[in-house]
């Protein structure tokens, strides 16, 4: 009974990838309206060879509608699955009406408007549109009274001027290169969103924390503080090179001094205060300039007055 059971369920599980990869699209097809002019496919034999060739092409869709049926493709645009392309090419009156099928859907990838006709009121642009391209002729006595001269309103239209007649611009060579380069286009972009999709983004790797043994660049840059200057071995830091430099000049300005002759000391050279020398001599914190002072008449007078008051000291004489 185990290995029944384990058999339905392996069984079941390859069942369920089966319908996974079925189910699931390896691309968005393109999907490409074309719309004819007046009197319909008959007036535009080059719009129905080219509607041939790009039916010949692999992964797009092709479908072809009168320029009154346009509610139609707006129906068919709307009923695609998500991640379709969708690619309308417009032939005069198709061209006006092109416009009409963009404000009915959701979005248009691109629009290529052939030699819009003058002869009918133009509706202006709301709808969602990537990209339109115009081929216009702005002479309209080539296109049977402005047949192809209209220009469409829309904010993000192209144009591209020619010379061609009205039943002749659908032959155009440079008409169905521009078709098939921006059939080109729009199919690229399925392959550029999956090339990106499958990239890491940036903000999940913003969240991975760095390693625990390695620090991270950008504190030390966030840090506001100077780096460091390692000093070399022979280099000596500069407050220690300033107090040498200070002690070689105090010790140049001692021997300077040191080596002048000391000047001469007079005997009648007024002192700050009258102070004798052998008072201070027996003294323990007695100053050797103090010692080497001369006394003088005037201080010895100085000195019998203050200490005896009484006394005459006019016969002093030494």
């Amino acid at each position: 009974m185990a290995q029944v059971k384990k058999r339905s369920i392996a069984r079941s599980i390859g069942l369920a990838l089966c319908c996974s990869l079925v189910a699931s699209p390896v691309w968005a097809k393109t999907f490409i309206g074309v719309l004819y002019p007046l009197f319909g496919p008959m007036a535009a034999i080059g719009l129905v060879e080219l509607a041939g060739e790009l039916k010949a092409m692999p992964d797009v869709e092709v479908a072809t509608y009168l320029h009154q049926s346009w509610r139609s493709l707006a129906d068919d645009i709307n009923r695609q699955p998500k991640g379709t392309r969708i690619l309308i090419v417009g032939y005069s009156l198709g061209a006006n009406n092109a416009i009409l099928v963009a404000n009915n859907t959701g979005y248009v990838d691109s629009i290529i408007a052939l030699q819009p006709s003058m002869l009918t009121t133009q509706a202006t642009l709301t709808g969602k549109v990537g990209k339109i391209i115009e081929i216009y002729n702005p002479n309209p006595w080539m296109t049977f009274g402005g047949m192809g001269s209209q220009k469409l309103d829309a904010p993000n239209i192209e144009y591209i001027v020619n010379n061609d007649t009205h039943p002749g611009a659908q032959f155009n060579d440079q008409f169905r290169s521009i078709v098939k380069n921006e059939l080109a286009r729009v199919s690229a972009l399925d392959n550029l969103q999956t090339a990106q999709a499958k990239l890491p983004r940036t903000s999940s790797l913003a969240k991975l924390s760095p390693p625990k043994d390695v620090k991270s660049s950008a504190m030390a840059f966030a840090s506001t503080d100077p780096p460091r200057r390692e000093q070399a071995r022979n280099e000596q830091p500069v407050h220690e090179q300033s107090r040498q430099d200070q002690a070689r000049s105090a010790q140049t300005s001692v021997e300077q001094q040191r080596s002048q002759p000391r000047p001469t000391v007079f005997a009648e050279t007024p002192a700050p205060q009258p102070i004798f020398a052998e008072a201070l001599s027996s003294s323990a914190n007695a100053q050797p300039w103090l010692m080497q002072r001369t006394l003088t008449i005037s201080d010895m007078k100085d000195y019998v007055k203050r200490n005896y008051p009484g006394s005459q000291t006019a016969d002093v004489t030494r």
